[in-house]
C-alpha cells in the first residue's frame, strides 16, 4: 500500500508531468524540427559501458526524431552538474531500445555525479553532429540548434513523453510487434519500464489501465483500452526493459485524431525503482 506521503508526491508529480508532456507533445509522426523531449537520471553507479567501465550513471535522452545510430558519439553531449562542472559521457548507446523503429532514445553513460553527496547532473547539451529524421521520414538531417535540456532528478518516476501511430511501413520487420489489433500506437516514456513494485516485465494491470483517447470527426470522444501491450521482453533480463510500449488497438474510425494517452499511478517503475504518477499525455492538434 502506498503511504499518504507517497500518494501526495505522486499527485504533485502527475500535475508536473502532465504540464511538461502537454508542452512537448507531438502525437503525430510528422515533426518538422528535431527536439529533446526528456533527459532523466536513470541510475547512480549501477551501469557500465561495452568497453568495460563499470559503476557508472546513466541518463536516457529522448528525442522526437529517430536518431541515426552511426552518427552517435559520446562527444556529441555535454552534461552540466549542479556545481557548474561539465563532463561528457564515457559512452552513448542506443540500448536498451535497439530496433529500427525505436531509435528515439540515446542512453548516456558516465560519471555524472553523486545522488547523496553531489554534485548532481542538471542539464545536457547536444554539441556534436547528430543526424536524425522524423518517424517515416526519407532522409537523414542534422540535429542542430537544440536548447539545453533539464535533467530530471534520480528520484523522479517515469512519465510519458511521446505517442504516435506506427504505420505498417514503419512497423514492418519489428520483431517484438503487436500480434493482435489493427492500429498500433507507440507510447514512449522518459525512462526504462518494469512493473511496480516487482521489477518484472509489465503485465495485465498495465494493459488494463492504458487508454488511448481519440476525437472523432463528429466531435465525439472514443476511449479505447488496448487489446494488448507489445514491445515487451526485449531482452533476457527485465532490468534491461526499454522505455517504449506499443498499444495494440482495434481499427480506428477514419479521420479520428489521437488527443490523449492515460494510465493510472503506481503501475510502472523506472530502473531506480521509482513508481509512475498518473499520466494524462495530451498531444498537440497536429
Amino acid at each position: 500500500m502506498i503511504s499518504l506521503t507517497r500518494y501526495l508526491l505522486l499527485v504533485v508529480a502527475a500535475l508536473a508531468c502532465t504540464a511538461l508532456a502537454a508542452a512537448a507533445a507531438v502525437g503525430s509522426s510528422a515533426r518538422a524540427d528535431a527536439g529533446i523531449l526528456s533527459a532523466s537520471w536513470g541510475t547512480d553507479n549501477a551501469v557500465g559501458c561495452p568497453s568495460g567501465e563499470q559503476g557508472l550513471d546513466n541518463i536516457p535522452v529522448t528525442f522526437n526524431w529517430l536518431i541515426r545510430r552511426s552518427s552517435v558519439q559520446s562527444s556529441d553531449f555535454r552534461i552540466v552538474r549542479s556545481d557548474g562542472s561539465v563532463t561528457s559521457p564515457t559512452c552513448a548507446l542506443q540500448f536498451p531500445p535497439n530496433e529500427r523503429d525505436e531509435r528515439q532514445t540515446v542512453n548516456l553513460i558516465g560519471d555524472f555525479g553523486d545522488s547523496v553527496n553531489g554534485p548532481t547532473p542538471v542539464s545536457i547539451r547536444v554539441v556534436g553532429s547528430l543526424e536524425g529524421k522524423a518517424p517515416g521520414g526519407k532522409r537523414w538531417g542534422v540535429v542542430k540548434n537544440l536548447p539545453p535540456a533539464d535533467v530530471e532528478p534520480l528520484s523522479g518516476g517515469p512519465y510519458i513523453v511521446d505517442a504516435w501511430r506506427l504505420t505498417h511501413a514503419i512497423y514492418r520487420g519489428d520483431t517484438n510487434r503487436c500480434s493482435t489489433g489493427e492500429t498500433f500506437l507507440r507510447v514512449m516514456w522518459s525512462n526504462g519500464l518494469t512493473a511496480y513494485p516487482t521489477g518484472s516485465e509489465v503485465g495485465a494491470p498495465v494493459t488494463a489501465s492504458y487508454r488511448a483517447i481519440y476525437k472523432l470527426r463528429s466531435g465525439k470522444v472514443l476511449k479505447l483500452a488496448p487489446l494488448a501491450v507489445a514491445d515487451l521482453n526485449d531482452h533476457a533480463s527485465a532490468a534491461n526493459a526499454d522505455n517504449m510500449h506499443d498499444l495494440c488497438l482495434p481499427r480506428i474510425p477514419r479521420g479520428a485524431r489521437l488527443t490523449r494517452v492515460t494510465i493510472g499511478a503506481g503501475l510502472i517503475q523506472d530502473p531506480n525503482g521509482d513508481p509512475n504518477a498518473a499520466q494524462t499525455f495530451r498531444t498537440s492538434a497536429r
